[in-house]
């Protein structure tokens, strides 16, 4: 008894696919892919998430004025500002009484107490009359020190009883009113 011959070995699935098919076969046509028969919906746009907050909170440098300088004497203003801006002070000048008390009383102090040196006699407006605007319209907002040539101790007492937190007699040394302005300011 013979035996058959062995079987071919079955084809792969590649080897089906790459022989040609007979010429009277019909052809068969793949449908074409979901993705291709429709169009795709627009992805959502959705905003990126905010940043994370800082561990920290940010701080602004300080920007209100530790200090105000009122004094209508443009030589001794000018020396004044020298030796504040060689020290480093936030500070703000004014020539006149009317201007400053105007300034003052709308100026945003982001809760300090500015140190306000302040000549008794001012065009426009007195010191005295500055001082007491200021204590009814913002109390307790300014530290107010005098400077003046009324060098009496009537005129001093008068100074300091209006509320006034020192009297600085003029000619000023510059060294010592630094000096004071210093310790006023709390440096």
């Amino acid at each position: 008894m013979t035996e058959p011959p062995p079987a071919p070995p079955a084809a792969t699935e590649a080897q089906v696919a790459a022989a040609p098919a007979p010429a009277d076969a019909p052809l068969a046509v793949a449908p074409p892919p979901a993705s291709a028969a429709e169009p795709l919906p627009p992805a959502p746009i959705t905003p990126p998430p905010p940043p994370p907050a800082p561990a920290v909170p940010v701080v602004e440098p300080a920007t209100a004025p530790e200090l105000i300088l009122v004094e209508d004497d443009a030589a001794l203003a000018e020396l004044l500002a020298y030796g504040l801006q060689a020290r480093g002070y936030r500070f703000r000048a004014f020539r006149n009484g009317r201007d400053a008390l105007r300034e003052l009383l709308a100026l945003d102090v982001q809760g300090t107490h500015p140190l306000v040196v302040l000549d008794v006699d001012l065009p426009g407006l007195d010191g005295y009359s500055v001082l007491e605007a200021l204590q009814r319209g913002r109390p307790g907002t300014y530290r107010v020190v005098f400077t003046t040539v009324h060098s009496t101790e009537e005129e001093q007492l008068r100074g300091l009883e209006a509320g006034a937190l020192d009297y600085l007699l003029k000619p000023i040394s510059l060294r010592v009113a630094l000096e004071k302005i210093r310790r006023w300011v709390g440096r």
